[in-house]
């Protein structure tokens, strides 16, 4: 077909064989008069065809390399923030990691915070090619199952949105530990265990967990509408006991609904877990333990714009005698 292509002549000519040579091969116009002309496929006769067009690189691995070694020691923070923390942060790099050179140094020194996002992207999740396999909700359950959607108007503790957090590294495929995040909306107070994948019995024992180190009695449960919240067993859980759990859920693909547990998912967990792949199982108990223990300093010993006096007010009304 190249060969004829090249033959013939006259605009005419030229598009009849270019509407049979889509038509067979079923190219779009465009790439298929590349392929004719040389300029795609093999046998190509330009050099430069092909080819990623652009210039290089300008950040090359080893800047990328402290960018990421920095980042991950400074909690992982977005490219705007950590931009201005870099000046500060270089000289203890090179202090443990190695001098750099000057133009390493200065190109680590002059990237933009857009710059920062766009190179970091791919060392903070990777992207699979497989098809994620997620836990379908129960459709009877979604009809029993209100939807919240309007602002919360919570006077005491124990109204809760829970979420969870995928440790998968970027790839979805067989099993690996996910993080349970419960966030009470009255006074912040967060907590997170983990779960060996996202079944209905692992998710039950994190919740579980979760209940036993509260200080304060849970009165209802909002979560998204993932399988792994919405279960029987979960729902009997909850409402299958002397006093009822208030179980709602949020409207689909509106993760505004559960803004309080979404931002905790990165300060309480990706800033300390990262997002990397846990995919062994022995982990789980010392992560367990981790968590445990993670919790209760950034509950006790970490400020928070929402715990203050009437947090505290309201613990000791819920349930005093557990602070003893």
């Amino acid at each position: 077909m190249r060969s004829r292509y090249q033959r013939r002549t006259g605009k005419l000519a030229k598009t009849v064989l270019l509407d049979e040579f889509c038509t067979v091969t079923g190219h779009e116009r465009k790439y298929a008069t590349k392929l004719l002309r040389g300029q795609r496929g093999p046998n190509r006769k330009r050099k430069w065809a092909g080819k990623k067009r652009g210039s290089d690189a300008t950040y090359g691995a080893e800047v990328i390399k402290v960018l990421f070694t920095i980042w991950k020691h400074s909690e992982q923070p977005c490219g705007k923030r950590l931009a201005p923390m870099l000046a500060d942060w270089l000289p203890f790099y090179e202090q443990h990691q190695g001098s750099l050179s000057d133009d390493v140094r200065n190109l680590v020194l002059s990237i933009s915070p857009a710059q920062i996002d766009r190179v970091l992207a791919p060392k903070k999740a990777g992207v699979s090619l497989r098809k994620r396999r997620t836990p379908k909700p129960n459709a009877a359950l979604r009809k029993i199952i209100p939807i919240r959607a309007e602002s919360w108007d919570a006077k005491q503790p124990g109204w809760l949105e829970a979420d969870t957090v995928a440790h998968c590294g970027g790839d979805m495929s067989e099993s690996f530990i996910w993080s349970l995040t419960a966030t009470d909306i009255f006074s912040g107070w967060t907590e997170v265990r983990p779960s060996w994948n996202r079944g209905q019995y692992s998710v039950c024992s994190a919740f579980e967990a979760i209940e036993e180190t509260l200080p304060f009695m849970i009165l209802g449960v909002d979560t998204d509408n993932g399988g792994e919240f919405l279960n029987h067993h979960l729902h009997r859980h909850f409402t299958g006991r002397e006093r009822p759990v208030e179980m709602t859920r949020s409207r689909p693909y509106h993760k505004n609904d559960q803004a309080h547990v979404e931002q905790k998912n990165s300060t309480h967990v990706r800033q300390l877990l990262g997002h990397d792949r846990m995919g062994n199982r022995v982990m789980l108990e010392t992560l367990d333990e981790l968590l445990e223990a993670w919790s209760a300093w950034r509950n006790c010993y970490t400020t928070s714009l929402l715990i203050g006096i009437r947090f505290f007010k309201g613990c000791l009304s819920a349930r005093r005698s557990c602070w003893d």
